[in-house]
């Protein structure tokens, strides 16, 4: 039966938790629901959405600190007040992350089922991890992870919840069927953001290792902040450094291998988007040993499970991928076909069966 769906997401931008919230509100569509989203202003997947109404909530990220605590706080307090709104609607509250923690607890208080979508593992500073969690654990009413790695976070303590893999947009799939990998290219391709534990640093000091190979890495930030940042690198002339991108096919299109270079003991992938993207590319990948990333990826198989500490080996695994084409094929296709259990199809069937129970 159709019904109404409040969806919450605090930041819309060009990351893997509003990309897979938007895969969540096309299948929420295609069943006839009725939706309303509440997110920031911003441009991002969240963008331009049809069929749906669009209810802006205040929230402005900075670079210091105290100023975005400060406004994330404030949007709590200024959605609460939106909130009153629904309180005679038999209306569902989705909750994307842990972030919009007001959502939850006006849910709760107006007698609406609560379901929060988590991403995380943990989040800085500790302390508003563990409030944040701690509304989650006591109010939500269904608890939905992005992998099995996830499910048994010691934050969501003895709450059980539904691990639902994500996948990636649909036009990506479909591109991705039809496209054959062929190794013409040598750009090795990393997409993060501009944080040190995502391993950015040491994506420079690879390119400068391997002159011989192109480094691309794609930057979920803007040009201003990634020029600033970039203005304090030796960049090598290999290196290119490229701001927020609306379409990132293309790179995968190019890349015989992609990188994810997150330091686990300072923040712990939960899925790993980009590296599954590229999966349907048949491009093989290098991770880290730890997190949910780690249930795309067998080593040897489809790619690398190597520690960011450990750059010598990872030099010496891109060396030897680049080096033998038949190694690269055999990784390549066994990545295409690891990708098939994390279809769209797959992940809608998940999500509808979630909405109506």
């Amino acid at each position: 039966m159709a019904k109404k769906i409040l969806f919450f997401h605090l930041l819309n931008n060009f990351t893997g938790s509003p990309q897979v919230l938007r895969n969540v509100i096309e299948v929420a569509k295609l069943e006839g629901h009725q939706v309303e989203l509440y997110t920031s202003s911003g441009t991002g997947f969240l963008s331009g959405i049809s069929g749906i109404r669009y209810r802006s909530n205040f929230y402005y990220r900075s670079n210091i600190r105290l100023i975005t605590l400060v406004t994330f706080f404030m949007s709590q307090v200024f959605l609460m007040g939106k909130l009153l709104r629904h309180r005679k609607e038999d209306c569902l509250f989705y909750v994307n992350t842990i972030l919009p923690f007001s959502a939850i607890w006006m849910g709760k208080m107006l007698g609406k089922k609560v379901i929060v979508h988590v991403h995380e593992y943990e989040i800085s500073p500790k302390i508003l991890s563990r409030f944040l969690f701690w509304v989650v654990r006591s109010w939500a009413d269904q608890i939905v992870v992005v992998s099995r790695f996830l499910a048994i976070n010691p934050a969501l303590g003895s709450r059980k919840s539904l691990v639902i893999h994500n996948s990636v947009k649909k036009e990506i799939e479909e591109e991705a069927v039809v496209f054959v990998p062929e190794k013409k290219s040598k750009s090795v391709l990393m997409l993060a953001s501009l944080r040190p534990y995502k391993g950015i640093y040491e994506f420079v000091e690879l390119a400068k290792r391997l002159p011989k190979l192109d480094f691309d890495l794609i930057l979920s930030d803007s040009s201003e902040d990634v020029e600033k940042w970039k203005s304090g690198l030796n960049i090598t002339p290999n290196l290119h450094i490229w701001p927020v991108q609306k379409e990132v096919v293309p790179w995968y299109k190019q890349a015989f291998l992609v990188l994810n270079l997150a330091h686990p003991d300072k923040w712990l992938e939960t899925f790993g988007m980009t590296i599954l993207e590229g999966m349907h590319f048949g491009v093989p990948a290098i991770v880290p040993t730890k997190g949910g990333v780690t249930e795309l990826i067998e080593y040897g198989i489809n790619g690398y499970l190597v520690d960011y500490t450990d750059l010598d080996k990872i030099e010496e695994l891109i060396r030897k991928i680049d080096s033998s084409e038949e190694l690269w094929k055999q990784l390549g296709a066994k990545a295409k076909e690891k990708a098939q259990d994390f279809t769209g199809r797959k992940f809608s069937s998940e999500i509808r069966n979630l909405l109506s129970a």
